[in-house]
């Protein structure tokens, strides 16, 4: 039985610490019938000469550089503009995928045609404490964690003009929008890196919003609550509160081997 393109999409920005980890798990899929369309934001790193030579051994990635730097999301669009799978899964530029993730995502899909997307649970890896914490989503729900997210390729693109929670906005107010739901699957099936100091770019960007952004933002709130804790309180007190505090938290001797290679590297 022929099986339906997926195109994955990742928008990168000098990534070359972790671009390579990211880019294999994404190759070494039980599920092949894959394109990879990678964006690079005007990176100054090596990150574009590494996707260049795993090009050369694999033609399903397909790399696309930008002259100055689009932003995750404008970035997105323009990768959304070339793709060509019946489905489209999102990636960050440093996250791990366990190997079965496309498969059992697609299966569901392909056999729950109602649901416009699916998505999973993940592991968040802080690096600083070396330690998981397991972060799930509701079977179904409006929004999944969006590094986990695989979506029908409906025509669907991202509000830019959102600053803030862009990905939330676009899972409720647009996959969503005309009661549709996303699946979630229970077990982690994405490894997100949660880096320390300069290289946590998320975490760096949070601190620059102004709180009236995140006030306004059409989101439920208790995700503006988490965002406001996350903009005014400090992020080594968040993270170490999140860490010693879940009862999901997981170590080394936890994780399983498709993320456990990871963390040792």
């Amino acid at each position: 039985m022929k099986t339906p393109l997926v195109s994955v999409l990742i928008c990168t920005y000098n990534a070359e610490q972790f671009i390579e980890s990211t880019v294999q798990s994404v190759l070494g899929q039980t599920y092949t019938n894959l394109e990879l369309l990678v964006l690079d934001n005007a990176s100054s790193d090596k990150t574009v000469e590494i996707l260049e030579r795993i090009q050369k051994s694999d033609n399903r990635v397909h790399i696309f550089s930008e002259k100055r730097n689009l932003g995750a999301y404008s970035g997105l669009n323009c990768l959304l503009d070339k793709a060509n799978g019946t489905y489209i899964s999102i990636n960050d530029h440093d996250d791990i995928w366990h190997s079965v993730k496309l498969e059992k995502q697609i299966s569901y899909l392909e056999n729950n045609t109602k649901d416009v997307g699916c998505g999973s649970a993940v592991i968040n890896w802080y690096e600083e404490y070396q330690k998981g914490v397991l972060r799930t989503q509701p079977a179904q729900h409006a929004v999944a964690w969006h590094t986990s997210l695989v979506y029908r390729n409906e025509g669907f693109r991202y509000n830019t003009t959102k600053t803030v929670g862009t990905d939330f906005y676009f899972m409720q107010n647009v996959l969503c929008k005309s009661g549709r739901r996303i699946y979630n699957f229970s077990e982690p099936l994405v490894f997100r890196r949660i880096w320390k100091g300069e290289k946590n770019l998320s975490s760096n960007w949070m601190k620059r919003l102004k709180v009236t952004e995140i006030i306004n933002l059409e989101i439920p709130l208790i995700d503006k609550l988490a965002l406001l804790n996350r903009k005014i309180l400090p992020t080594r007190f968040i993270e170490w509160f999140i860490v010693n505090s879940n009862i999901s938290a997981l170590t080394k001797l936890s994780l399983s081997h498709e993320f456990l290679q990871f963390v040792e590297s």
